[in-house]
């Protein structure tokens, strides 16, 4: 659930400086790097955001692993939100502002019998 603060939308103004912090950023890093790739796809996608086509493929089977671990995750203290995440793979952005979350605690979570 996002905080209250998330609310507030941003000024014309609000977002140059973003969109100026993100040209920064991106010139950092290192070109040819898998970082550097990475950022520019999640950029890329903020250009459909909302309005994503649904157009995902439904596998005809799905094989649930019969265990993972889930983590309980924080993020940045402006933002403030909690979440319960599967750990797997990179990091996970946080739904509300983007940011990456941080797993606080670990545990595995079992998958029940039927």
């Amino acid at each position: 659930m996002c905080p209250e603060s998330s609310n507030k939308n941003p000024t014309s103004e609000e977002l140059e400086v973003a969109i100026e912090e993100v040209r920064r950023r991106f010139a950092e890093l290192p070109d040819g790097t898998c970082k550097k790739r990475i950022f520019y796809n999640r950029l890329k996608n903020l250009g459909r955001f909302d309005a994503e086509p649904v157009d995902y493929q439904n596998p005809e089977e799905v094989a649930l692993p019969r265990e993972i671990e889930v983590g309980f995750a924080v993020c940045h203290p402006e933002c403030g939100n909690q979440a319960l995440l599967v750990v797997e793979g990179g990091p996970q952005a946080c739904d509300c502002c983007g940011a990456t979350m941080y797993p606080i605690e670990v545990a595995p979570y079992r998958l029940k019998k039927k």
